[in-house]
């Protein structure tokens, strides 16, 4: 009730939620390297999810866009981001890079909001396909945690196949989450396309970990993997169907760049 009261007399512009939320983050890496134990971290990741809580309920948006959508896109973003790559990353060109994407991500997806109604569904792709970004980064992230763990022995090994069924579980609950925000309606064909996302993601988390990479190549590994899955099994569930005429080159010119990435990356 209260929250409702404030919304009615209250009203923060996009733009100002979008600088807010950027001087935040920026500070936040002042902050972060003091962190010393999980209580704190866990305490700060808290007092962010009200803030963005608190920005999103003041924030205008129109009847298109749901508030709790952009909400769980940035608690997934973040949790990604902070807690499984910024605090084991060791390669300072990775640390400042995926820095940088901390702090303007979460921005960016307040920047992108349309300050009033619009039918135009081309002011609304980019916010929408901006928070997609935000959970491919967060899936990245939450990949490249779960070998970090077994990486830095902070699990043991034995558990791996429980922590990849976690892993094959969440990205399967993102591919749902994105196919139905596309418009994509429950049916039978729809959850067997989550169940196969599900076993493959599995079964390539599983090879893998066997590889002799680094956790962060790994996860960007099975991500760019799922990514392309999660395309093709939209495309499959969609009225239209596949085209593979339309879409033979990105698949040809995503699979020479995935192969240049395994010749760059180093291998242990």
């Amino acid at each position: 009730m209260f929250m409702a009261e404030l919304a009615k007399k209250f009203s923060v512009h996009p733009k100002l939620a979008a600088v807010i939320d950027f001087i935040l983050n920026a500070a936040t890496l002042v902050w972060l390297p003091q962190i010393g134990n999980w209580q704190w971290l866990s305490a700060w990741f808290l007092a962010r999810a009200v803030i963005w809580g608190l920005f999103i309920r003041l924030v205008y948006y129109p009847p298109e866009l749901k508030r709790w959508r952009h909400f769980f896109s940035l608690i997934f973003f973040n949790f990604g981001v902070i807690v499984s790559l910024v605090i084991f990353i060791e390669w300072n060109v990775a640390w400042y890079l995926l820095t940088g994407i901390f702090v303007l991500f979460s921005a960016v997806s307040f920047w992108l909001l349309p300050s009033g109604e619009s039918n135009l569904s081309f002011y609304l792709k980019p916010y929408r396909r901006w928070l997609f970004l935000m959970d491919v980064f967060g899936l990245t992230g939450f990949w490249c945690g779960i070998f970090a763990l077994m990486s830095f022995q902070l699990v043991p090994q034995k558990m791996f196949a429980l922590m990849a069924l976690l892993g094959a579980t969440v990205s399967s609950a993102v591919s749902i989450w994105w196919w139905r925000a596309y418009g994509l309606e429950f049916s039978r064909r729809f959850w067997l396309s989550a169940l196969s996302c599900f076993i493959l993601v599995f079964e390539l988390g599983w090879i893998v970990w066997r590889w002799p990479v680094g956790f962060l190549v790994g996860g960007t590994i099975v991500i760019w993997f799922w990514y392309n899955l999660w395309l093709i099994l939209r495309f499959n569930l969609s009225k239209e169907g596949i085209d593979w005429k339309k879409q033979r080159m990105f698949f040809i010119i995503d699979l020479i760049l995935l192969v240049i990435f395994l010749f760059l990356v180093k291998w242990k």
